[in-house]
C-alpha cells in the first residue's frame, strides 16, 4: 500500500473516530450526548462497471448535526478522479440508486447540498473518497454510487444499511 493511500485511510479513520467521539465535556462524563448512527455497505458492480473487477465498501456516520462518508474501492483505472455521490434509493431500484441525495430537496446541485465523496485513485486503481457536512443526513440517504469519470455512467453502488 502506498504512503498516500495509508495517509488517506488514516484521515478517513481519524475523521470517523472524531465523529464518534463525545460532542461535549458533559457527554464525556456520562451526561446527555448524541448517539451515532453508522450505516455501511459493500460495493456491487453495476452494468456500466462490468469491465472492472471492483471491490470496496462505504460507511456513513451520522452524529448530532453532522454526517461523514468514507469510501474505499479497488479495481478502477489508476490516477483517475471518480464522481461519487450519496443517492436517495437503494442499489436494486430500477434506476440503480435513484437520484443524488439532497439536504434541501430541489436545491443546488453542488457539494454543499449533496454529499459528494469524490474518489481519487492511485496509480494501481485503489481509491478513497471522503465527505463531511454540518447536517445530519435523513433516512433517504440510502446508497453511494461511483460514476465513470467524465460521464454519468454508474459503475458501482453500495447500499447503506
Amino acid at each position: 500500500m502506498s504512503r498516500r493511500m495509508r495517509n488517506g485511510l488514516l484521515v478517513v479513520g481519524l475523521s470517523l473516530g472524531l465523529a464518534l467521539a463525545p460532542t461535549s465535556a458533559a457527554s464525556a462524563h456520562g451526561g446527555d450526548h448524541h448517539s451515532a448512527e453508522v450505516t455501511r455497505g459493500s460495493f456491487v458492480t453495476l452494468s456500466g462497471g462490468t469491465p472492472y473487477l471492483l471491490q470496496g465498501h462505504a460507511v456513513m456516520v451520522r452524529v448530532g448535526d453532522r454526517t461523514m462518508v468514507g469510501v474505499h474501492i479497488r479495481g478502477l483505472d489508476g490516477s483517475t478522479v471518480y464522481p461519487t455521490h450519496v443517492h436517495n434509493k437503494p442499489c436494486a431500484a430500477p434506476d440503480f440508486g435513484g437520484s443524488h441525495y439532497q439536504h434541501q430537496v430541489g436545491g443546488d446541485v453542488d457539494a454543499l447540498n449533496e454529499i459528494w465523496a469524490t474518489v481519487r485513485t492511485n496509480d494501481r486503481g485503489n481509491g478513497l473518497g471522503f465527505a463531511a457536512h454540518a447536517y445530519r443526513a435523513r433516512s433517504e440517504a440510502m446508497s453511494i454510487v461511483i460514476h465513470q469519470a467524465g460521464t454519468n455512467t454508474r459503475l458501482a453502488c453500495a447500499d447503506l444499511s
